[in-house]
């Protein structure tokens, strides 16, 4: 460790881990993370004072820090430790509660926090945990701070003091309920966007709407479990949880066991291990709904995204971010909206991209890094200085939806923030114009095929060198009788990435590979504008390839 620059801890979205006890010393604790994949609560000491230096370093003042947590079994150790340290660099700590990682963001502004830290691991088994820091807009770490974080925590552990947490000082300054916060600022927002949209939520038959007398939600056993589903029905929109607080937090359940591309018979959905899905199949097999029809809807753990779960002839489909995304477009575009901004990942389907010109308004198109940090940073170009509603989305067909939410204390003024409960939210508002209005068409969504390779050496992949250039190489013999228009391109923020794009025949394709930031494993994402033949087989090939090289 004599580079300037030292390992980083941090991977896509903040620190994850599954939860071990704390090894001895610092340097274990740590290297628990690097090398085991493994979070502990000295580990959490050390990052709290690290934390806490940085924001030192920049305020030059003693900076005020709000934690927040999911349910999680080990999450009371590993919040401990962040208090633990930050208290001894002199930071002031307020603990916001049990909340959702979007109700984070909406307390650290709320309560004019320099910084926020939440301790979640998202859609991992509920034995995992991490943190994810926020800034004091709410917006979440990039990779310059997270690599000064890196080098000093890593100082701190060389002074080898490996001192014992001090119960004194794990205990906080000031106690909220961030998740009352959270709940309220809904509220707020499901007026405001029924205002916006020129939808009168009481006169409004939500079951003529949506297809069905009752919609499941499956809230993955996270914040929203309890309310969100009570509230929609309070509202008149006919709700019912499916997941409940006394199994563990995402097992067999949320839209963290759902990928954008499934879809399943009626019979395969009754005998499924997910929570939601067997309760849609038990419900619908016999008497099944419309096609088209809303049926259900699924949060990740900490809330932060949502996928929807759609009738088709012959059972469900997932509804991904990229149609959730589509769909408010469209009714802004009823509504005669002139200009909508859209930040898209890397991994989203280019029919969506390539078809803009369907509605009657102008569409700022930004591409970026896959992960909503960038999906907001792709968005700060626009002003959030307004008085009605921005319209703007980031989308990630993840399910990851990044919208304006009103300022917690300034009028007027808005935040960037992904809230699986909030998209929900838009998407019935959405669906309420389309079926009154006369929108345009939605779009026809193109190829893609994701494969995940898992228990890869992410080392050994690196986006270039020889396996990259054999990979590329297999792509141009394969394809080499056809008109082939293919080049290399790189985006901010993904490191490692190989992203080969063009068109072949005339037809947008783009192959794209990737580690994952947070699990062990490599990702293979191709994406053609339409059907192509071919793509499927050299899908198979690529990942063949990659299992031999990446794979232990």
């Amino acid at each position: 460790m004599n580079s300037m620059e030292r390992p980083l801890l941090h991977g896509t979205d903040g620190i994850r881990g599954s939860v071990g006890a704390a090894p001895p010393n610092d340097i274990d604790a740590l290297n628990a993370i690097i090398e085991n994949r493994e979070v502990n609560g000295r580990a959490f000491m050390l990052l709290g004072m690290a934390f806490a230096e940085v924001l030192n370093e920049d305020l030059g003042r003693r900076p005020k820090i709000v934690i927040g947590w999911d349910r999680r079994p080990g999450n009371a150790m590993l919040v401990s430790g962040l208090t633990d340290g930050l208290h001894q660099i002199g930071a002031e700590v307020i603990h916001g509660g049990l909340v959702a990682t979007p109700g984070l963001h909406n307390s650290v502004i709320g309560t004019q926090s320099d910084a926020g830290l939440m301790v979640t691991a998202s859609h991992n088994p509920s034995t995992d945990s991490g943190v994810k820091f926020f800034d004091a807009r709410g917006r979440k770490s990039m990779p310059e701070f997270e690599q000064r974080v890196a080098n000093i925590v890593w100082k701190i552990a060389e002074r080898e003091e490996n001192r014992e947490p001090e119960p004194e000082l794990c205990r906080p300054d000031k106690m909220i309920n961030a998740e009352n916060g959270h709940r309220n600022t809904l509220a707020k927002r499901f007026e405001m966007m029924a205002a916006d949209l020129a939808i009168e939520v009481e006169s409004i038959n939500w079951p003529e709407i949506l297809g069905i007398s009752e919609l499941l939600l499956d809230s993955s056993g996270g914040a929203a479990t309890e309310w969100f589903a009570t509230g929609l029905t309070r509202r008149g929109i006919p709700f019912r949880e499916v997941s409940d607080l006394d199994s563990p937090l995402n097992e067999y359940c949320g839209a963290g066991n759902l990928s954008p591309t499934d879809s399943w018979t009626w019979s395969q959905m009754q005998t499924h291990e997910h929570r939601l899905l067997r309760s849609l199949g038990d419900l619908y097999h016999n008497h099944p709904p419309n096609s088209g029809s809303l049926i259900g809807a699924a949060l990740d753990g900490d809330g932060d995204r949502c996928l929807l779960i759609e009738s088709t002839v012959n059972g469900a489909k997932v509804v991904d971010g990229d149609q959730m995304a589509d769909d408010l477009m469209r009714a802004w575009d009823v509504n005669g909206i002139e200009r909508i901004t859209v930040a898209f990942s890397i991994e989203t389907d280019l029919a969506l991209t390539a078809s803009m010109s369907r509605l009657r308004g102008n569409v700022v198109i930004h591409e970026c890094a896959v992960g909503d940090r960038w999906l907001t940073k792709a968005l700060e170009v626009e002003s959030l200085e307004k008085s009605s509603w921005p319209k703007i989305i980031g989308a990630e067909d993840s399910g990851h939806l990044v919208l304006a939410s009103p300022h917690p204390i300034i009028d007027d003024e808005w935040t960037l923030v992904g809230d699986g409960a909030a998209t929900l939210i838009s998407q019935l508002m959405a669906r309420a114009v389309l079926n009154s209005m006369d929108a345009a068409s939605a779009f026809k969504p193109g190829w893609k095929r994701r494969v995940s390779i898992h228990g890869t050496d992410r080392s050994r992949w690196t986006g270039e060198g020889p396996i990259a250039d054999r990979i590329e190489e297999m792509i141009r013999k394969f394809f080499e009788e056809r008109a082939i228009n293919l080049k290399r391109k790189g985006i901010e923020g993904e490191k490692g990435l190989f992203l080969l794009r063009g068109d072949i025949d005339g037809i947008e394709v783009s192959f794209g590979i990737r580690n994952s930031g947070t699990e062990a494993k490599t990702s293979l994402s191709i994406r053609a504008k339409s059907e192509m033949t071919g793509l499927e087989e050299i899908a198979t090939e690529i990942t063949d390839l990659l299992r031999i090289n990446l794979v232990p």
